[in-house]
């Protein structure tokens, strides 16, 4: 067979390889964190959080066009499949060019080296398509997909380049100047790439050392230069891509929008500018300035590129439902740009942690410290601070360590689970640290990825492999590994308790990575065939390398592929989007819904802009609700059928809202006549007692939020959603009000006595009750829930990650409490139903729960007389227990112990001696494995099984203690640390 044609099929190979496990595996709508707001912003061109994605919204619009409205979120994320799989594709190219250095052109490699090439970029590209992180990224509505590509793009239009000069130089024989080669063309191209890439996100641009590197080693190194001297001309070369890299950014990136702003006249500054370099091109040609002319030239393909940015400017001058930030004037959109809606972090100098006082100082009480790297004024971090004794130590085991390294290793050794912050695993016990997870579920156990570290291996064997075979190129990947990885840990100075885990942020690196681990395939390849080259012929020796090749095939990418098949497919994962419906169908017609994070805010976004449901309600973000940007969007702009929002508020008054110091006191709220009747009415109707009645006023003690130990505030949004309350009840009510149940209790202004519970969201009513976390009102939350959708759930082969999860343990908190107040109320039957019907269709058994909802679900089903119910919860909870009593702290081991009391007592009421003998056999057992001896007395209190035993804890550590249910399942909050890096 022709070599091309052996080069077309194995490059098809791959490329087929990887778009059908993207396609096979990728989600058909919405997930969580911010892919429903990419897709509602792409669909209609919206403005999204900053710094936006110009280009992938286009790119969005064109592939969301054509499609019907169910299938605009499949649409959105096939751009990740695609993408993706050109990465992988272009990754097998790019190692196909680097082994190229040794083994010269491919038309004279010889079957075994073909054997060798083909195999390295099978096998680094393939390993590099099932990597955890990449995986992830691939088949969801993301920017990182798309910007890995314009990365792997740069990468291999730069190797193509160096080829080309190279034999271009060859036959001129040195008789043109290097920036005169027609191969120049290529590095034109990368500088448009780059200029696009800007329109996707800006990580892009660290693939411009690895540009500069490969220009300096192919036209500029020179052979008889020593050690030092081509040290030093590395070290320019850093210095002048270093100057280059911050032309761009911030140079063309925050300065072209500033230039415009100052000239005043958008359309008079980009004629200046247009007008500037193509003089500056038609001046540098004609003089034969080669080097200034492909530099302007380069300039000007990156300002066509950036020009997709205009769409920002232009898009939120329509006003869109969805516009972030308001970047409709030059000064608005430079903010934008900068990002300043999240704050800033200082780089190389600023105030830092200080250990003898415990604080960060603010600007002006302290000198500022060089690297400062603990540098948060945010007390929940000062406590991790304290934990480390420098920035240094901090840098080191925390950034680096925690979240980098920790990730790095998830992809080419294993990882423990999908929990927040599980570390690398191998598979290798005695390297490995101690598996404390309980893996209950399918997702759970799915979760548990271990490689054996064997891409690790050969990735480190391909890294030196590569480094003896052609140490300039090595050193090229290397700077891309590392300014990809560890460059973005020192730009980014985390600061530690993230709302999620940020491998996503370092792909790139990994993708450097995963070059070596081909080179090292390819390495292996050529060390068995100097093993056999002597003593066997060319069909055999070609034989035995194809089967090595294979062998490392199996091992390495094909293994990683069998095992995160599982926990990355999510095919029939429509989590997010029930999540968003069942949310918007809680709330009245017209009604406004406080929303906390990301994950209670973007499905909602993505199911009133794709998909038109429940367009009434206005979703208002308390996260955002503290920028003055947003209070005025509420305020004055319409949404679809939802009216602007009642904040009585002026524009002066809103410009000028700050955090508050607040003191603790009783707050009032009127409460109309006609109101109070209308409420009457409607939700005391079906009361079964008199403890209900309407407040009027509506009173309350307001606490605000806590800040440090004896200060109190209001935030912005406080003071904002209070008043909106206040406007609405002055309004005679007509205007309903929700908090989201995910919504933390510091952000309700304390107004969890007046909630209504009416399914994922509580109304505020002038109702006082004392229910946990919101008054049921039979015939009203049964409806709304009985009405929840709860796709696939019940299906073990459902992948279903930790966030995930969680999100939906929380509708059991909401449920049991519902179905709790109906059976107490007297509605035992709707209780029954309620609950059954949920736990049919979201089981324990596929959705792991908690000690918490363990407790609350079985409470209410003995409460609604369902025991035969109450007797399977309790038994799918003893594995939970059981690990709580081995693991859990003193208080969830407290918590565990007296509902294990619960179960001996329900197994004992139902004759099941056998089940009560079972477990408390496993208890026994439990309570030894976590050294932990109950004396007579403290079993009596739990109600556990009798011992002779006096001794042990005493009776004050296991006192019982009453839990409130937390209703508020963690989402990131998007002013603190939501959207991308």
């Amino acid at each position: 067979m022709n070599w091309k044609w052996t080069d077309r099929i194995a490059a098809g190979f791959v490329f087929v390889w990887a778009l059908v496990l993207y396609s096979l595996t990728v989600a058909p709508t919405t997930s969580f964190w911010d892919a429903g707001e990419f897709i509602a912003s792409v669909y209609k061109l919206q403005v999204m959080h900053p710094p936006g994605a110009p280009f992938y919204m286009l790119m969005g619009r064109f592939f969301s066009m054509f499609v019907p409205t169910d299938y605009v979120a499949l649409a959105v994320n096939m751009i990740s499949v695609l993408s993706s799989a050109g990465t992988v594709l272009l990754t097998h190219l790019i190692i196909l060019r680097l082994v190229r250095r040794w083994h010269g052109a491919p038309s004279t490699w010889s079957p075994e080296q073909r054997v060798v090439g083909l195999g390295s970029g099978i096998i680094g590209a393939l390993a590099f398509a099932a990597s955890d992180t990449f995986w992830f990224n691939a088949v969801e509505a993301e920017v990182y997909a798309l910007s890995m590509f314009f990365t792997a793009l740069v990468v291999y239009l730069a190797m193509r380049w160096s080829d080309e000069a190279a034999a271009e130089e060859r036959l001129l024989a040195g008789g043109r100047h290097p920036f005169g080669l027609s191969a120049n063309r290529y590095l034109v191209l990368i500088a448009y790439f780059f200029g696009l890439a800007i329109g996707v996100h800006l990580l892009n641009l660290l693939a411009f050392f690895f540009v500069a590197l490969i220009i300096f080693f192919t036209e500029y190194d020179q052979p008889e230069w020593d050690s030092g001297k081509r040290l030093k001309m590395i070290l320019v070369t850093g210095v002048v891509a270093s100057i280059v890299f911050f032309t761009i950014y911030p140079g063309v990136i925050l300065y072209v929008p500033k230039f415009i702003g100052a000239v005043g006249s958008p359309l008079i500054a980009v004629f200046l500018l247009v007008a500037l370099v193509l003089g500056g091109l038609y001046v540098t040609h004609k003089r034969q300035m080669q080097v200034a002319n492909i530099a302007l030239l380069c300039l000007t393909v990156i300002l066509v590129g950036y020009s997709s940015y205009a769409l920002i400017f232009i898009r939120s001058a329509t006003e869109p439902n969805i516009d972030l930030n308001d970047p409709d004037t030059p000064e608005r959109f430079v903010s934008y740009l900068e990002r300043e809606q999240y704050g800033s972090t200082p780089l190389l100098k600023g105030m830092t942690y200080d250990d003898e006082s415990g604080v960060v100082p603010r600007e002006g009480e302290a000198s500022p410290e060089w690297f400062p790297r603990r540098h948060s004024i945010s007390q929940s971090h000062w406590r991790v601070y304290d934990r480390y004794d420098s920035d240094w130590e901090f840098f080191w085991e925390y950034q680096v360590g925690h979240m980098y390294v920790r990730y790095f290793l998830w992809n080419f050794a294993g990882r423990q689970s999908d929990v927040q912050d599980a570390p690398a695993v191998t598979g290798i016990s005695f390297v490995d640290p101690p598996d404390t997870q309980l893996r209950q579920t399918p997702s759970e156990k799915a979760s548990h990825n271990v490689y054996f570290a064997l891409p690790l291996l050969l990735g480190l064997f391909g890294a030196f492999y590569h480094a003896s075979r052609d140490w300039r190129r090595a050193f090229s990947v290397f700077t891309l590994f590392l300014v990809t990885g560890i460059g973005i840990i020192i730009y980014l100075n985390q600061s530690p308790n993230q709302p999620r885990e940020r491998d996503y942020a370092y792909v790139a690196s990994f993708f450097a990575f995963s070059l070596w681990i081909g080179i090292g395939a390819g390495g292996m390849l050529e060390l068995a065939y100097d093993a056999i080259r002597s003593s066997l012929k060319s069909m055999q020796r070609t034989s035995v390398m194809t089967g090595v090749a294979a062998l490392i095939f199996a091992a390495v990418p094909l293994w990683m592929t069998a095992e995160n098949y599982d926990d990355h497919d999510r095919s029939g994962n429509f989590v997010a989007r029930d999540y968003a419906y069942n949310m918007l169908n809680s709330v009245a017609e017209n009604g406004v819904l406080f929303t906390n994070g990301d994950n209670d805010t973007y499905p909602l976004w993505y199911m009133q802009e794709v998909e038109g449901i429940r367009t009434d309600v206005r979703v208002a973000n308390l996260s955002l609700l503290n920028t003055d940007w947003y209070v005025k969007q509420m305020k004055n702009e319409q949404a679809y059928k939802s009216e602007p929002l009642p904040i009585s508020m002026s524009e002066q008054q809103i410009n000028n809202l700050r955090p508050t110091r607040f003191e603790p006191r009783r707050v009032q709220i009127p409460v109309q006549a006609d109101a109070a009747d209308q409420f009457s009415d409607v939700y005391l109707a079906e009361r079964t007692t008199d403890s209900l009645s309407i407040q009027r006023p509506m009173s309350w003690r307001l606490e605000g939020r806590a800040y440090g130990r004896d200060v109190r505030v209001l935030q912005v949004a406080d003071l904002v959603a209070y008043n909106m309350i206040r406007t609405a009840a002055e309004d005679g009510w007509n205007r309903p009000i929700y908090f989201a149940t995910t919504v933390a209790r510091d952000g309700t202004l304390n107004l969890d006595p007046f909630f209504q519970l009416e399914g994922q969201a509580n109304r505020v009513v002038p109702i006082r009750s004392d229910a946990a976390i919101g008054r049921a009102v039979p015939g009203l939350t049964e409806e709304r829930m009985n009405a929840f959708r709860f796709t696939n759930l019940s299906d073990p082969d459902l992948y279903l990650n930790e966030n995930a999860r969680r999100m939906i343990d929380g509708y059991r908190i909401s449920f049991s409490q519902a179905g709790e107040q109906l059976a107490r109320q007297g509605y035992p039957d709707r209780a029954r139903n309620l609950l059954g019907t949920f736990l049919d269709q979201v089981p324990f058994s596929t959705v792991a729960g908690d000690i918490q909802t363990f407790v609350l679900m079985a409470r209410a089903l003995e409460v609604a007389g369902d025991m035969d119910r109450t007797i399977r919860v309790m038994q799918e909870s003893e594995p939970v227990v059981l690990h709580e009593v081995r693991q859990g702290s003193r208080r969830s081991m407290t918590y565990a112990l007296q509902y294990a009391g619960s179960i001996r007592g329900a197994y004992r009421d139902a004759g099941m001696e056998e089940a009560l003998a079972s477990f408390d056999s496993e208890l026994e057992q439990a309570l030894s494995d976590a050294n932990v001896a109950l004396s007579d007395r403290q079993r009596q209190m739990l109600g556990l099984a009798g011992s002779g035993d006096t001794n042990g804890m005493p009776p004050e550590m296991l006192q019982p203690e009453g839990a409130q249910p937390n209703v508020a399942p963690p989402t990131e909050n998007q002013n603190g640390g939501g959207g991308r890096p």
